[in-house]
């Protein structure tokens, strides 16, 4: 991979000389995430909470921690910032160690990699379980779990026509077996896909919205899980935690 990424940043050098240039969406994470996810034509956003592992000049590898839009394939990652020829971020903020919010998409340079853009405001910084800095106009810092709460709702991802997520509330969390989903539309089919941490899927299937519907985990060993939830077009993920009784 790294032998790759080098290869990739070098003919970016050589085949380019002019500076960069973007559309610039906000500065504030929620209108930022929203618009892109209105207008990206196809090329998902993923964003999840993760930890920095190491910064390099023009990239930085980090630890997937919880996926919160979409699943990432993988539990670390390889992301491009700014090389003087894209308009990615300049990555002089991220600390080794530290845990940020990302918004990322999938990278036209090489295959694998993920692309943080400058054009706006695509991370916050994670600072003992509160997320600080631009979230939206009026929000400069939240619990890490209101976050996660409101994020549908924030960066747009549910059509009007749809059941909404942001209202969701997945309970009790840590369990001893059985979830219970509760806030959504009577009848609302929901999509489930219960992983493990290591990534493989353990549990698969639909349910249905309405009096608080339930999902058993009753048989898996304990520990964390990842639940991801889809309704239509709008998907929600959850970190759920598997404990005794």
């Amino acid at each position: 991979m790294k032998a790759i990424l080098f290869s990739s940043l070098f003919s970016l050098f050589i085949s380019a000389a002019q500076a960069c240039s973007c559309f610039y969406i906000s500065d504030y994470f929620c209108p930022t995430a929203s618009w892109f996810n209105s207008n990206a034509s196809g090329n998902t956003l993923y964003i999840a909470q993760v930890k920095v592992v190491s910064t390099y000049s023009y990239y930085m590898d980090v630890q997937v921690v919880d996926n919160l839009q979409h699943i990432l394939p993988e539990n670390e990652i390889t992301i491009l910032g700014q090389d003087g020829l894209n308009c990615n971020e300049w990555l002089a903020p991220f600390e080794e160690g530290k845990t940020y919010i990302l918004a990322i998409y999938a990278s036209n340079w090489e295959e694998g990699l993920y692309d943080l853009n400058g054009c706006g405001r695509f991370w916050l910084p994670v600072v003992e379980d509160q997320v600080q800095g631009n979230i939206s106009e009026n929000t400069l810092q939240q619990s890490y779990e209101d976050f996660r709460q409101s994020l549908a709702q924030c960066a747009g991802i549910n059509p009007t026509a749809e059941p909404g997520l942001a209202a969701l509330h997945i309970f009790p969390n840590p369990t001893s077996g059985e979830v219970y989903l509760k806030g959504l539309a009577a009848g609302a089919p929901i999509n489930y896909t219960l992983y493990s941490l290591a990534g493989p899927v353990v549990q698969a299937g639909t349910v249905h919205g309405g009096s608080s519907p339930s999902l058993s985990l009753a048989g898996l060993p304990k520990g964390l899980y990842l639940l991801r939830l889809q309704v239509g077009e709008a998907v929600l993920s959850r970190r759920i935690v598997l404990g005794n009784d």
